[in-house]
C-alpha cells in the first residue's frame, strides 16, 4: 500500500510551516521512520525538505524501489559528499541553517554533514519532527486500526494454543507466526538508542516481575544474559499470571496492547490488582483531554493510585526498578510522543495516539496490568483503538 500523494504533500507543507517559524531554511532527514513519513518509502534515503518548494529524495539503495514508492522526485545518491550539489541542481539555494535529527544521528554522521556543509549552521529539528508525527491523520488512524484487528485475532489464537507445560518462548513463537500470517510487518521500530524489540514481552509468573535493561514495567527474563528481556525457556505453570504484551505492525503503523491470561484461577489478590489496573486505565483515558500537559495526567494518576489502592509501591515496577511513565505515543515507532510521564510538558492534541499501560508488579509472584492504544479526541478524553476484550482471561 502506497502512502497517498495528498498525505505526503500535507505532511511536507505542515513541516515547512514549522521550518519557517523556526527560521530554518531546510532540513536533511535520514532516520528511517522520519524519511518514510515524509517520502513514502522505507528504502535507504535522505530527504531534503526546503522551507519553500518541493522536497528531494536522495536514494542510495534501492533507487528503483524508492522511485516507484515515493511521490516526490527521487535522485540516485552517489555519495553523501554530493548532497549539496544535488540541492543546488534542484534549483534550491543552500541553507544558512540546516535542520538535522540530532536525537538519533550518530556523531560520525554528524561530522560528515558538518564537513560537506562547512558554512552552514546545523540545528536540531528532531523535537519538531516528533511532535508533528505525534498527531495522526485519518489515513494513519486507519492503518493503526488494521493493526488492532490483527492484535485481536492473535489474542484469540493465544487462548486456543495455550496449555500447561508449554514454554514462554513456544507461546511467543506461535503468536509471532500467527501475527505474520495475518499481515504483521515483523519489525517493531523504536527510536530510542540501544532499544531492541522482537514483538514484546510474553512472560509469566515471577519472571514477569524481574527487571531488565529495557525501560518498561514488565519485560520478562529473556533467553540469556545477551537477550535479557521477553520470553524465557521456562515452562508456564497453572495458576500464574501470563503477561502477553505485544506490538503489532501493519503498513508500518503499530499498536501496543497487554492482556493477562491464566491457566486455571488466578489468586484473589492478583485478580483484584488487575481490576484496579482497569480502573486506572479508564481514568487515564478520560484524562487525556486536548490542552492538558502530559505530566499533569501522570501526577494525577499517581495520586489516585496512592489514595485509592494498596498498591502504590507496586505501581509500574517496584523499588529502584519503577518506571516514571504510564503511557507513550505509538505510530511508526513504538516510543513516540507524547509520553505520559513525570515532568512531561507536551501539550495533548486531538489525533495523538497513546498506549496506556498501568501495571502492578509483585516481586517473587508476578505482574498484572493492562495496555490499550487510544486516540485523543476531545473534552471527553481519548477513544479506544484497541478492540480486544479487556477482561481477565481465565482458561
Amino acid at each position: 500500500m502506497k502512502v497517498p500523494k495528498t498525505e505526503l504533500h500535507e505532511r511536507v507543507v505542515n513541516f515547512q510551516d514549522i521550518l519557517r517559524k523556526k527560521e530554518i531554511e531546510g532540513a536533511l532527514l535520514v532516520q528511517r521512520a522520519d524519511t518514510l513519513y515524509y517520502s513514502g518509502t522505507a528504502q535507504d534515503v535522505h530527504i531534503y525538505i526546503p522551507r519553500e518548494g518541493k522536497p528531494i529524495v536522495l536514494a542510495y539503495r534501492d533507487f528503483d524501489r524508492a522511485q516507484s514508492e515515493s511521490s516526490w522526485e527521487v535522485i540516485q545518491l552517489q555519495g553523501i559528499s554530493k548532497i549539496p550539489q544535488y540541492i543546488k541542481e534542484a534549483g534550491i539555494p543552500l541553507p544558512e541553517i540546516l535542520g538535522l535529527e540530532l536525537d538519533v544521528l550518530p556523531v560520525n554522521q554528524f561530522e560528515r554533514y558538518r564537513k560537506i556543509f562547512p558554512d552552514v549552521r546545523l540545528a536540531d529539528v528532531s523535537t519538531e519532527v516528533r511532535l508533528q508525527r505525534a498527531v495522526k491523520s485519518q489515513w494513519e488512524l486507519a492503518r493503526i486500526g488494521e493493526s488492532a484487528q490483527i492484535q485481536t485475532l492473535v489474542l484469540e489464537y493465544a487462548k486456543e494454543v495455550l496449555h500447561p507445560g508449554m514454554t514462554e518462548v513456544e507461546l511467543e513463537g506461535l503468536l509471532l507466526r500467527k501475527a505474520r500470517l495475518l499481515g504483521h510487518g515483523g519489525n517493531v521500530r523504536m527510536r530510542g538508542f540501544n532499544s531492541q524489540f522482537l514483538i514484546g514481552a510474553v512472560t509469566s509468573g515471577a519472571r514477569a516481575a524481574g527487571v531488565s535493561y529495557f525501560y518498561g514495567a514488565v519485560m520478562g527474563q529473556g533467553t540469556s544474559i545477551a537477550y535479557p528481556s521477553g520470553a524465557s525457556m521456562a515452562q508456564i505453570q497453572t495458576g500464574e499470571p501470563i503477561v502477553v504484551d505485544i506490538a503489532i505492525v501493519r503498513h508500518g503503523y503499530q499498536i501496543d496492547q497487554t492482556r493477562i491470561l491464566c491457566l486455571g484461577p488466578l489468586s484473589k489478590e492478583l485478580s483484584k490488582a488487575y481490576e484496579v489496573a482497569r480502573k486506572v486505565e479508564e481514568g487515564i483515558r478520560r484524562a487525556l483531554v486536548p490542552g492538558r500537559e502530559a505530566g499533569e495526567v501522570y501526577e494525577e494518576t499517581l495520586t489516585w493510585v496512592r489514595e485509592n489502592t494498596p498498591y502504590e509501591k507496586n505501581f509500574m515496577g517496584y523499588g529502584t526498578s519503577r518506571v516514571r511513565f504510564v503511557g507513550h505515543g505509538v505510530g511508526l515507532d513504538l516510543d513516540e510522543l507524547p509520553t505520559i510521564s513525570k515532568g512531561s510538558k507536551e501539550v495533548l492534541k486531538p489525533g495523538m495516539v497513546v498506549a496506556i499501560e498501568p501495571k502492578f508488579v509483585f516481586p517473587g509472584v508476578g505482574a498484572v496490568g493492562i495496555e490499550d492504544t487510544v486516540v485523543i479526541v476531545d473534552e471527553v478524553g481519548a477513544k479506544y483503538i484497541s478492540t480486544s476484550p479487556r477482561e481477565l482471561i481465565i482458561l
